[in-house]
Protein backbone atom coordinates (compact mmCIF):
# COMPACT_ATOMS: atom_id res chain seq x y z
CA UNK A 1 0.00 0.00 0.00
CA UNK A 2 1.37 3.44 -1.16
CA UNK A 3 1.50 5.50 1.87
CA UNK A 4 -0.06 8.93 1.27
CA UNK A 5 2.81 11.04 2.60
CA UNK A 6 5.78 9.89 1.02
CA UNK A 7 6.80 12.86 -0.99
CA UNK A 8 6.47 15.44 1.71
CA UNK A 9 9.78 16.91 2.55
CA UNK A 10 10.66 17.68 5.72
CA UNK A 11 12.98 20.42 6.32
CA UNK A 12 15.30 21.53 9.02
CA UNK A 13 14.98 24.67 10.88
CA UNK A 14 18.80 25.55 10.78
CA UNK A 15 19.01 24.34 6.74
CA UNK A 16 16.27 26.88 6.17
CA UNK A 17 17.79 29.65 8.01
CA UNK A 18 20.91 29.07 6.09
CA UNK A 19 19.75 28.96 2.75
CA UNK A 20 18.11 32.24 3.47
CA UNK A 21 21.24 33.59 4.85
CA UNK A 22 23.28 32.68 1.21
CA UNK A 23 20.22 34.30 -0.88
CA UNK A 24 21.67 37.22 0.46
CA UNK A 25 23.93 39.16 -1.96
CA UNK A 26 25.60 41.65 -0.07
CA UNK A 27 28.35 40.48 2.12
CA UNK A 28 27.96 43.15 5.01
CA UNK A 29 23.92 42.66 5.20
CA UNK A 30 22.71 42.75 8.84
CA UNK A 31 19.81 40.29 8.14
CA UNK A 32 22.24 38.02 6.87
CA UNK A 33 24.42 38.20 9.94
CA UNK A 34 21.10 37.54 12.05
CA UNK A 35 20.10 34.97 10.04
CA UNK A 36 23.75 33.07 10.40
CA UNK A 37 23.65 33.55 14.30
CA UNK A 38 20.06 32.41 14.30
CA UNK A 39 20.68 29.23 11.95
CA UNK A 40 24.03 28.57 14.45
CA UNK A 41 21.78 28.39 17.14
CA UNK A 42 18.96 25.87 16.03
CA UNK A 43 21.75 23.56 15.46
CA UNK A 44 23.45 24.07 18.88
CA UNK A 45 20.79 23.42 20.23
CA UNK A 46 20.13 20.08 19.30
CA UNK A 47 22.13 18.74 21.92
CA UNK A 48 22.72 22.13 24.30
CA UNK A 49 20.05 22.79 26.86
CA UNK A 50 19.06 26.48 25.60
CA UNK A 51 20.29 27.85 29.25
CA UNK A 52 23.39 26.74 28.96
CA UNK A 53 23.78 28.28 25.66
CA UNK A 54 26.63 30.91 25.64
CA UNK A 55 26.72 33.61 23.04
CA UNK A 56 30.71 32.62 22.88
CA UNK A 57 29.51 29.24 21.42
CA UNK A 58 26.85 30.75 18.83
CA UNK A 59 28.88 33.70 17.34
CA UNK A 60 32.00 30.35 16.92
CA UNK A 61 29.34 28.62 15.38
CA UNK A 62 28.73 31.14 13.05
CA UNK A 63 31.63 32.41 11.86
CA UNK A 64 31.43 35.74 13.65
CA UNK A 65 32.56 38.08 15.82
CA UNK A 66 31.35 38.27 19.65
CA UNK A 67 30.44 41.86 19.08
CA UNK A 68 28.56 41.40 16.07
CA UNK A 69 25.62 39.51 18.25
CA UNK A 70 24.93 42.32 20.61
CA UNK A 71 24.74 44.83 17.11
CA UNK A 72 21.37 43.09 16.69
CA UNK A 73 20.53 41.27 19.53
CA UNK A 74 21.06 43.33 23.28
CA UNK A 75 20.13 39.87 24.96
CA UNK A 76 20.34 35.90 24.64
CA UNK A 77 16.82 35.87 25.64
CA UNK A 78 16.01 38.66 23.10
CA UNK A 79 17.68 36.61 20.58
CA UNK A 80 16.21 33.15 21.50
CA UNK A 81 12.58 34.81 21.20
CA UNK A 82 13.49 35.85 17.70
CA UNK A 83 14.71 32.76 16.87
CA UNK A 84 10.88 31.11 18.51
CA UNK A 85 9.06 33.65 16.33
CA UNK A 86 10.85 32.60 13.29
CA UNK A 87 10.21 29.38 13.84
CA UNK A 88 6.79 29.83 13.93
CA UNK A 89 6.79 31.13 10.52
CA UNK A 90 8.63 28.54 9.11
CA UNK A 91 6.09 25.85 10.54
CA UNK A 92 3.38 28.15 8.76
CA UNK A 93 5.24 28.26 5.68
CA UNK A 94 6.12 24.67 5.65
CA UNK A 95 2.90 23.32 6.06
CA UNK A 96 1.82 20.92 3.44
CA UNK A 97 -0.32 21.27 0.71
CA UNK A 98 -3.31 19.38 0.81
CA UNK A 99 -5.18 18.08 -2.21
CA UNK A 100 -9.18 18.70 -2.68
CA UNK A 101 -8.95 15.38 -4.62
CA UNK A 102 -7.78 13.48 -1.48
CA UNK A 103 -9.85 11.83 1.05
CA UNK A 104 -10.27 13.63 4.17
CA UNK A 105 -8.38 10.87 6.11
CA UNK A 106 -5.89 10.79 3.61
CA UNK A 107 -5.11 14.76 4.32
CA UNK A 108 -5.68 13.99 8.07
CA UNK A 109 -2.31 11.85 7.66
CA UNK A 110 -0.33 13.61 5.71
CA UNK A 111 -0.62 16.85 8.04
CA UNK A 112 0.26 14.33 10.79
CA UNK A 113 3.22 13.38 9.43
CA UNK A 114 4.37 16.57 8.27
CA UNK A 115 3.96 17.75 11.82
CA UNK A 116 5.46 14.93 13.58
CA UNK A 117 8.40 14.95 11.37
CA UNK A 118 8.72 18.45 11.81
CA UNK A 119 8.42 18.02 15.27
CA UNK A 120 11.31 15.43 15.26
CA UNK A 121 13.91 17.22 13.24
CA UNK A 122 13.65 20.46 15.41
CA UNK A 123 13.14 18.98 18.81
CA UNK A 124 16.46 21.20 19.92
CA UNK A 125 14.15 24.80 18.85
CA UNK A 126 11.00 23.26 20.16
CA UNK A 127 12.67 22.36 23.77
CA UNK A 128 13.83 25.52 24.02
CA UNK A 129 10.25 27.28 23.21
CA UNK A 130 8.48 24.89 26.24
CA UNK A 131 10.84 25.04 28.89
CA UNK A 132 11.84 28.57 28.55
CA UNK A 133 8.63 29.05 28.31
CA UNK A 134 7.86 27.71 31.59
CA UNK A 135 10.19 31.03 33.05
CA UNK A 136 9.47 33.74 30.35
CA UNK A 137 6.01 35.24 29.55
CA UNK A 138 6.75 36.39 26.31
CA UNK A 139 8.29 33.31 24.74
CA UNK A 140 4.74 31.35 26.16
CA UNK A 141 2.98 33.55 24.27
CA UNK A 142 4.75 33.12 21.47
CA UNK A 143 4.28 29.20 21.88
CA UNK A 144 0.68 30.13 22.44
CA UNK A 145 0.72 32.04 19.00
CA UNK A 146 2.47 29.27 17.36
CA UNK A 147 -0.53 26.41 18.55
CA UNK A 148 -2.92 29.23 17.33
CA UNK A 149 -1.67 29.33 14.00
CA UNK A 150 -1.26 25.63 13.36
CA UNK A 151 -4.81 25.52 14.24
CA UNK A 152 -5.96 27.76 12.00
CA UNK A 153 -3.74 26.91 9.30
CA UNK A 154 -5.26 23.37 9.56
CA UNK A 155 -9.04 24.49 10.22
CA UNK A 156 -8.98 26.06 6.03
CA UNK A 157 -9.02 22.64 4.98
CA UNK A 158 -11.26 20.48 7.65
CA UNK A 159 -13.81 23.74 7.12
CA UNK A 160 -14.04 22.81 3.25
CA UNK A 161 -15.40 19.54 4.23
CA UNK A 162 -17.41 20.72 6.81
CA UNK A 163 -18.50 24.18 5.94
CA UNK A 164 -22.02 24.11 8.12
CA UNK A 165 -19.75 23.42 11.05
CA UNK A 166 -19.27 25.68 14.15
CA UNK A 167 -16.18 26.99 13.57
CA UNK A 168 -15.40 28.01 16.97
CA UNK A 169 -16.44 24.14 17.69
CA UNK A 170 -14.14 22.95 15.20
CA UNK A 171 -11.08 24.91 16.28
CA UNK A 172 -11.51 24.18 20.01
CA UNK A 173 -11.82 20.27 18.94
CA UNK A 174 -8.77 20.59 16.54
CA UNK A 175 -6.63 22.22 19.05
CA UNK A 176 -7.43 19.90 21.66
CA UNK A 177 -6.99 17.26 19.62
CA UNK A 178 -3.46 18.90 18.96
CA UNK A 179 -2.64 18.99 22.30
CA UNK A 180 -3.30 15.71 22.71
CA UNK A 181 -0.28 14.71 19.87
CA UNK A 182 1.75 17.26 21.78
CA UNK A 183 1.72 15.90 24.54
CA UNK A 184 3.21 12.09 23.28
CA UNK A 185 5.71 14.20 21.27
CA UNK A 186 6.86 15.91 24.48
CA UNK A 187 7.15 12.30 26.47
CA UNK A 188 8.56 10.86 23.36
CA UNK A 189 11.69 13.37 22.66
CA UNK A 190 11.67 14.57 26.79
CA UNK A 191 10.82 18.06 25.61
CA UNK A 192 9.26 19.09 29.43
CA UNK A 193 11.38 16.89 31.57
CA UNK A 194 13.61 13.64 31.71
CA UNK A 195 15.28 12.23 29.22
CA UNK A 196 12.22 11.00 26.94
CA UNK A 197 10.65 7.02 26.20
CA UNK A 198 11.67 4.53 24.20
CA UNK A 199 8.96 4.55 21.63
CA UNK A 200 7.53 1.22 21.42
CA UNK A 201 6.06 1.52 17.62
CA UNK A 202 7.59 2.27 14.40
CA UNK A 203 7.12 5.84 13.08
CA UNK A 204 4.03 5.05 10.82
CA UNK A 205 2.17 3.17 13.17
CA UNK A 206 2.37 6.33 15.02
CA UNK A 207 1.28 8.57 12.54
CA UNK A 208 -1.51 6.26 11.40
CA UNK A 209 -2.30 6.16 15.63
CA UNK A 210 -2.41 10.42 15.49
CA UNK A 211 -4.36 10.99 12.18
CA UNK A 212 -6.79 8.38 13.19
CA UNK A 213 -7.34 9.85 16.85
CA UNK A 214 -7.68 13.19 14.94
CA UNK A 215 -9.90 12.00 12.74
CA UNK A 216 -12.44 10.79 14.59
CA UNK A 217 -12.00 14.03 17.25
CA UNK A 218 -12.44 16.11 14.24
CA UNK A 219 -15.44 13.60 12.14
CA UNK A 220 -17.04 12.23 14.70
CA UNK A 221 -16.52 8.50 13.26
CA UNK A 222 -14.03 6.04 11.85
CA UNK A 223 -12.20 6.75 8.77
CA UNK A 224 -12.56 4.15 5.74
CA UNK A 225 -11.12 0.58 6.81
CA UNK A 226 -9.60 0.10 3.01
CA UNK A 227 -7.35 3.67 3.47
CA UNK A 228 -5.01 0.92 6.06
CA UNK A 229 -3.33 -1.62 5.13
CA UNK A 230 -4.50 -4.96 5.73
CA UNK A 231 -2.47 -5.76 8.48
CA UNK A 232 -3.26 -3.04 9.52
CA UNK A 233 -4.79 -2.81 13.74
CA UNK A 234 -6.93 0.50 12.76
CA UNK A 235 -8.35 -1.39 9.57
CA UNK A 236 -9.07 -4.33 12.30
CA UNK A 237 -10.54 -2.28 14.75
CA UNK A 238 -13.05 -0.23 12.33
CA UNK A 239 -14.20 -3.73 10.78
CA UNK A 240 -14.66 -4.67 14.49
CA UNK A 241 -16.72 -1.50 14.92
CA UNK A 242 -18.59 -1.68 11.62
CA UNK A 243 -19.65 -5.66 12.32
CA UNK A 244 -20.69 -4.82 15.97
Amino acid sequence: MTLPYLDIEVIRFPTYLTAMADEIRKSRSGERSRLRLLAAAARLLETIHYRDLLVEQVCQEAGVAKGTFYIYFKSKDEFLRELARRYVSFEVQTYPRLSSKSTPFTNTRRWVYWYEKTFAANVGVMKCMVQMGTQDEEMRQIWHERNGRLVDRSLIGWMKTRPDSDPKLERFILRTAGTMMDQSLFERYGVQTGQGVEDPHDPEFIVDLHAFMNFRAMYGHNPPAEEFSADSPFRKLIEQDAAA
